[in-house]
């Protein structure tokens, strides 16, 4: 089971401001697909507002993430969050005075995706700056589940209740968490672990390029994740119009698809020591692989909600084992220094590569119908998942060079 031990009052106002802001993002994130299939049936132009969402961090995370090695990284992810909450709260205006459409839908989730580049990079270089080396696995575990929780659990049930009375609710509830987060930010310690920059962000930028490419470990988890988000979010980006055509569900299943998902996250976070003093790391992301391609099977093949919605939660347990893992092998190979580009190197790939995936799913569903985009997802995750082992052999080299440095 996890461990209770407190990890520090710092981590505890990093990691509350994560939940309360991811609470608002569940509401936000539950309305918005709801809003937008009000607005147009068009699959691609649905999946458009992934595509915008997701933009930034193909066009901004390098220079976020080199910002985040520069500046505190506190104050970057205050002003993010301040900026955020006059984006959200004027789409809701916008909303509540008759005037949305489709359009202000994309620039407002492109304006968000940009302020996320900057408020992530930062959170995760500020993690390792303000937990023991020994608390960073438990720390990341509990990180990652609290943000599932407040994003998938919390959020949507209230978005929707949100929406049913007033469509412009959830979004100027998720101005609000947006405040709560900056405050709760704000009382974090000069603890940033950044030091005055002596280079030139240009030069920065490449070096953590450069530092990524080299190092193996880290070029072949942001390689696997790209390939596994491209067809998660070809599939994922048409989730709302999955529901209500495939399943013939309504508001509620589509909540629960998120909460099944959450649910498996949460759940997951109780079994990662046992699961990986017994598999070691390396095994354990393997099974991670096995079970998003299991998920997408069912998926791909569901033809009623409770079968879907079991598979999201399988979908869930993958995903808290892997991003648990995966954000902890990366802080530990990467010196502290680097940690923001790094990251943003990592982000620009992985999440830089979800516009052209949901754009995918979009024309897919066009040609080949709406449950195209599901089985394609399923066949590259059962092909990832067959050749996990070999795949995963340079991480399992890192961890080695690891556990002999410790």
């Amino acid at each position: 089971m996890a461990s209770k031990r407190s990890i520090g009052k710092n981590f505890r106002s990093v990691w509350l401001s994560v939940m309360v802001s991811s609470a608002g993002d569940g509401m936000f994130l539950t309305a918005f697909p709801l809003l937008a299939a009000i607005l147009t049936r068009d699959p691609v132009l649905i999946a458009g507002v992934t595509i915008a969402s997701r933009l930034p961090w193909l066009m901004f995370s390098l220079f976020t993430g080199a910002l985040a090695d520069r500046m505190d990284r506190r104050k970057l992810m205050i002003g993010a969050d301040l900026i955020r909450l006059v984006i959200v709260g004027l789409l809701g205006v916008a909303i509540l005075t008759d005037v949305v459409n489709i359009w202000m839908l994309y620039f407002s989730a492109f304006l968000l995706g940009s302020c996320e580049t900057l408020h992530v990079n930062a959170a995760q270089g500020l993690i390792p700056a303000i937990v023991k080396p020994e608390d960073l696995l438990e720390a990341n575990a509990r990180f990652a589940s609290g943000q599932i929780v407040a994003a998938q659990f919390i959020g949507p049930p209230l978005g929707v209740a949100m929406f049913n009375v007033s469509i412009s609710l959830p979004f100027l509830a998720d101005a609000a968490t947006f405040a709560g987060s900056a405050a709760l930010v704000s009382r974090v310690p000069d603890e940033h672990a950044v030091e005055p920059p002596t280079t030139k962000i240009l030069q920065d930028i490449k070096e953590g390029i450069r530092y990524t490419i080299e190092t193996v470990s880290l070029r072949r988890l942001t390689e696997i994740l790209m390939v596994v988000n491209f067809f998660y979010f070809a599939a994922n980006a048409l989730l709302v119009l999955y529901n209500e055509d495939l399943l013939g569900g309504n508001k509620i299943t589509f909540t629960a698809l998120s909460v099944g998902a959450a649910s498996g996250t949460v759940i997951s976070r109780f079994f990662l020591d046992k699961i990986t003093t017994k598999l070691g790391k390396t095994r354990t992301l393997q099974v991670s692989l096995w079970a998003w391609a299991i998920a997408t099977i069912g998926l791909a093949v569901a033809w009623e909600p409770i079968l879907a919605i079991v598979m999201h939660l399988v979908l869930g347990l993958g995903s808290g084992w892997w991003i648990a893992l995966n954000t902890t092998l990366r802080q530990q190979i990467t010196p502290t220094r680097m940690l923001g580009r790094m990251n943003a190197v990592s982000r620009t790939v992985t999440w830089g590569i979800v516009p052209f995936g949901a754009l995918f799913g979009g024309v897919a569903a066009r040609v080949f119908g709406l449950r195209g985009p599901f089985i394609i997802s399923a066949v590259v995750m059962t092909g990832y998942a067959l050749f996990a082992k070999r795949l995963l052999k340079p991480v399992e080299h890192a961890i080695s060079e690891l556990d002999i440095r410790a």
